[in-house]
């Protein structure tokens, strides 16, 4: 495995690909590289603000998503744009959003908008990502700094589904 590692080391200080690149497209052992050279490296920040886990979890990388959550220092990593847990949400990836609740990512945390991953949700109408934030606590009247909760997108879309998975719980 050590070999394996130094192989990988070199091919990849060769290319020169930086933590952010590789939480985006990157390998597990890419990631794995990085985070041996320098474990602090997983923590670090993008000049937008956004950690390693929030572009893996906004891209879909599975893998480097699984591998981070187990290392970073807390998966609710939160910057203007969001949490890994509201990019996952934003784009729609179902098991991104699973693997984030499951070790305890908070769905009631907000961007600079004042919204949360559950306001995402139902402004998408993603029903499933929906009904696993509400088994996970997300607040339902949380309003963002328009006034808005995820309650009253629910009655705008008027998506009966959303509003049944939504309502049941008041």
């Amino acid at each position: 495995m050590k070999c394996i590692l130094f192989l990988l080391a070199i091919n990849f200080s060769s290319a020169q690909i930086n933590i952010f690149d590789c939480a985006r497209s990157g390998t597990v052992e890419e990631i794995e590289v990085l985070y041996h050279s320098n474990p602090k490296v997983i923590d670090s920040l993008d000049s937008r603000g956004s950690s390693p886990l929030t572009l893996a979890a906004y891209h879909n990388n599975i893998g480097v998503v699984n591998f981070l959550i187990e290392k970073v220092e807390t998966i609710n990593g939160n910057s203007s744009e969001g949490s890994p847990l509201m990019g996952a949400v934003v784009k729609g990836h179902t098991e991104v959003v699973s693997i984030l609740i499951n070790p305890g990512a908070n769905p009631n945390l907000t961007d600079a908008n004042g919204t949360t991953a559950l306001h995402y949700a139902v402004m998408f109408k993603n029903h499933i990502i929906t009904a696993l934030l509400i088994e996970a606590d997300a607040d339902i009247n949380i309003k963002n700094n328009v006034d808005q909760s995820p309650l009253d997108f629910a009655k705008m879309h008027n998506d009966e589904k959303l509003n049944q998975i939504l309502y049941n719980l008041k």
